[in-house]
Order: structure tokens, then sequence, then C-alpha cells
């Protein structure tokens, strides 16, 4: 007799579905890698073949990115590489401009005594610096009292200031009234001088007898001093807008040049120290920046503030 066939069970036909299913995946991917390893060693470009492929799927799914989108890793990669770039040119430029924006300002000539121009020190000072110094000159020295801001420092100014009136005037303003320079400095205690004067002697004949008047001068203040040996920084003579100034033919950029040149000279034979501000109040042609004064000669205020800045970076440091 026969014997009669079973029929499957239902977990058989779930088991022979489950199988069927995963062969039917291995035939998908073995098509699907062999078709890639055709392409792989095919004569087009990888970088293409790639490419292409990620368009079929973005397009298949909406996703294709946009033109500005697929641009933007290029521009990207192109700043970064100009970026790496800067700082090297910089490197290599700053010494020469370092060096030329020293010598801004400086008179013909006085390139020999640039050892003796006060260079930029790394790190400012505070006003806490100006607590043992004093500050003597004439309206210049006066407006930057007033519109630096500076807040620490002893000040003994006067309009008209100079070297020929600095014994013979009382032009210093005291609780006891006015008084001589000289006297006004026997009640401050100071071991720092600052000194500015020379815009009043433009008119001089004779420059090198505004040099000696300087360094006599000079001389006496230290015997004020609270200090055996006080720091002497004079302050460059500052240029004029010349066409501006009504107060003379003498007070012109010429007779700057000449009063700076003896200026630097003293500095150089008594052991001084020389703040050139004409370094940032020159237009780069031995002239004032235009703008920089109403009359030509006193300063507004964002530039006191500049000389305040420049004094506070232009130091010698303590040994």
């Amino acid at each position: 007799m026969e014997q009669k066939k079973r029929r499957p069970t239902r977990q058989q036909r779930r088991n022979g579905l489950i199988i069927n299913i995963l062969t039917l995946i291995v035939l998908v991917l073995l098509v699907f890698e062999g078709k890639s390893l055709i392409s792989l060693f095919s004569k087009q470009d990888i970088h293409e073949r790639i490419l292409a492929e990620e368009q079929e799927v973005f397009a298949s799914a909406n996703l294709l990115p946009t033109e500005t989108e697929t641009e933007e890793p290029t521009e990207d990669t192109s700043s970064a590489a100009d970026t790496s770039s800067e700082p090297t040119t910089e490197q290599t430029s700053a010494p020469e401009d370092v060096e030329s924006g020293r010598e801004t300002g400086i008179p013909e000539g006085g390139s020999q005594y640039m050892d003796v121009v006060v260079p930029q020190q790394a790190l400012a000072v505070d006003d806490s610096y100006f607590e043992d110094a004093v500050f003597i000159g004439d309206s210049r020295m006066e407006g930057f009292r007033n519109l630096s801001g500076i807040t620490k420092g002893s000040f003994v100014t006067a309009v008209g200031m100079e070297l020929e009136n600095f014994y013979t005037d009382a032009q210093i303003a005291t609780a006891k009234g006015n008084v001589l320079v000289m006297d006004a400095l026997k009640d401050i205690n100071f071991s720092k001088v600052y000194m500015m004067l020379g815009t009043n002697e433009l008119g001089a004949y004779d420059m090198d007898a505004v040099k000696e008047s300087y360094r006599n001068v000079l001389a006496d203040i230290k015997t004020r001093s609270s200090s055996t040996d006080p720091t002497v920084y004079v302050y460059s003579v500052v240029y004029v807008e010349e066409a501006l100034v009504t107060t003379g033919d003498y007070v012109n950029n010429a007779n700057v040049d000449a009063v700076n040149l003896k200026i630097l000279e003293m500095c150089q034979e008594e052991g001084y120290h020389y703040i050139n501000l004409n370094e940032i109040l020159s237009d780069g042609s031995h002239s004032l920046i235009p703008g920089a004064s109403q009359d030509g000669i006193h300063l507004e205020q964002q530039y006191c503030q500049e000389w305040l800045d420049y004094t506070k970076t232009h130091y010698i440091p303590a040994v």
C-alpha cells in the first residue's frame, strides 16, 4: 500500500518562507557587490563615481543638494588656506614697519640719535607710573593735562612758558599766589621729569643757544628732585599745521625740525630720553595730522588721549 505524503506544518512553511527571503537577499547583495566591483575597476575616476552614486541616492529621496551647498566646501577650503598663510606675511613685514615707524617725525640728520629715542615697550604702564612724575611745559602740556584723562602726576605748566622767562616770570598758579617754576617745584616730590618746551622758541635765530638754555633748565630741575638720579624724558616739539597758524611766520615745521634736532643732540649728550610724539602725530611728511588741531598748534582731545597712550608704552623699564 502506497504511503501517503504528509502535508508540511505551518511552522515548516514559515521557515521555508524565511529561507527563501534570505536567499533572495543574498542574491541581490551578490549582484550589487558584483556590479560595484565591476564599477570599481572601471576607468571612471573614483571621485566622480562617488559623486554620481551620491546624486542617485539623493535624487531618489528628493534630497539632492543645491548648487550653493555643493560649492561651500570649496570656498571654505580656499579661505582656510589663505588664513594659514597670513601670519607668515605679517611676521616677515613687522620688523620693517616698526623700524620705519620709529623714524617718522625724526628731523633730517636725526637718525644718528636714535639710541636716545624711547622705543615702544610690550606692556603699557598704568597711571600709577606717574605718581612720582612732574610734567613741565607750555600751553601744549597744559592741554595734555586738561584733555588726556591722566589721573596721576604733578603738573607745572603755563601758557607762554619758554626758556627765556623760566627764571623771570611768576607764571605758576599756587595756593600762595603765582610763583616761579623753580619755586613751584620745591613742594613736589618727583623722581621722573617729563618736559615739553620749544614751541615758543621756534622764532629763535640761534638754535644752539636754545639747546644750551634747555640743558641749563633741565640741570636745575634735577636739583629739585627727591631722587639723586631722576629719569628725564624730553618730549619732541610737535609739528604744526601751517595753513592754520596765524601767530607768525616763524611757527613752521622747518623750525620744528631744527629745534628737535638740537633737543636730540642735548639728550644724547646728557643721557636724557627723547619721546618722539611726532611718530603718531605726524602726517608722514613732517607736518601735523590734518584735523588734529583747530588753530594748527594746540591738540584736540582725541590726540591728547593718544599722547597719553603713547607715553604709557614709551618708557625706560626699571633695572
